[in-house]
């Protein structure tokens, strides 16, 4: 080999050698700041967590709180509905009944009765 090339091969092992040695150091920092970073991340993750769980519970009562008034709103609703149904089925009944002969024909009989007696 000529002492060119012997140089040029020199000076590019060199040269090699010092951004290897360049990159090893970002490479190593990186690594320690992922590491520092990584290490934060967590100790916010479990912070929150902590500080969450309390907020969690008093948000699951409210909600089983709002679960039972509805609850107990439908019953008395259903409650409500079927005493509104039983009261028009037993009127209808009644005044069907009615139509049909004895009440509204001996209201009918006495007012005619009281008219007549006043003339």
């Amino acid at each position: 080999m000529t002492p060119l090339i012997e140089w040029a091969l020199f000076s590019l092992i060199i040269v090699f050698v010092i951004v290897l040695i360049v990159l090893t150091v970002y490479v190593v920092r990186f690594l320690q700041e992922s590491t520092v970073t990584m290490a934060n991340i967590k100790e916010i993750t479990e912070t929150t967590k902590k500080e969450i769980e309390p907020a969690m519970k008093s948000i699951n009562g409210i909600l089983a709180t709002i679960n039972n008034v509805s609850t107990a709103t439908n019953k008395q609703f259903e409650l409500v509905k079927k005493i509104l149904t039983t009261l028009l089925g037993a009127s209808c009944f009644a005044f069907s009944k009615a139509k049909t002969g004895g009440l509204i024909s001996g209201i009918l009989s006495g007012f005619k009765l009281f008219s007549k007696k006043r003339r």
